[in-house]
């Protein structure tokens, strides 16, 4: 038994997500994400630039079946956790994570806001599990609203934890 505190989950939030993003670039994606968190008092008002920061540094980008980005900043720029999800009007080029100079052309970003170091890594990882389901950008598709898309989001993250 560790006396470590268990960080709070970090689930989809309807006042992060936004469907149908129309974004010419990943920087256009990533500003969206950092107003919306910054109009909602999720994040400091630093957290825009750290996020842009992070995601030139370090891409996010995954090339999977269905590309998608997994953005995200240092958790000393956010106030409260969460996830925002983002069904993207056409691709967007991303770089790859862990690439050399590739891109992927997500159809779905995935903001991580974390306050703990910890539960970025973890997120990351049921992220992953989201994302090699069977039909999860379908199922992800039908959503018209940032409520039903982060509802259908928790839905999938829990399949995904079976």
């Amino acid at each position: 038994m560790s006396d470590t505190p268990t960080a709070a989950p970090v689930v989809p939030r309807a006042d992060l997500s936004i469907v149908g993003l129309v974004a010419g670039n990943s920087t256009e994606v990533l500003s969206a994400f950092a107003q919306q968190a910054l109009a909602v008092g999720a994040v400091h008002p630093s957290y825009e630039a750290a996020l842009l920061e992070r995601e030139l540094a370090f891409p996010t980008g995954l090339p999977t079946v269905i590309p998608v980005a997994i953005p995200h900043a240092d958790v000393e720029h956010a106030i409260e956790s969460g996830l925002g999800i983002a069904t993207l009007a056409q691709p967007v080029e991303f770089g790859e994570m862990g690439g050399a100079d590739s891109t992927v052309a997500a159809r779905v970003a995935v903001l991580i806001l974390v306050t703990e170091p910890h539960a970025q890594a973890e997120m990351l990882s049921q992220l992953i599990g989201v994302f090699q389901l069977d039909g999860w950008h379908d199922t992800l598709s039908t959503a018209t609203t940032p409520e039903a898309l982060a509802a259908t989001f928790a839905a999938l993250l829990a399949s995904a934890a079976e």
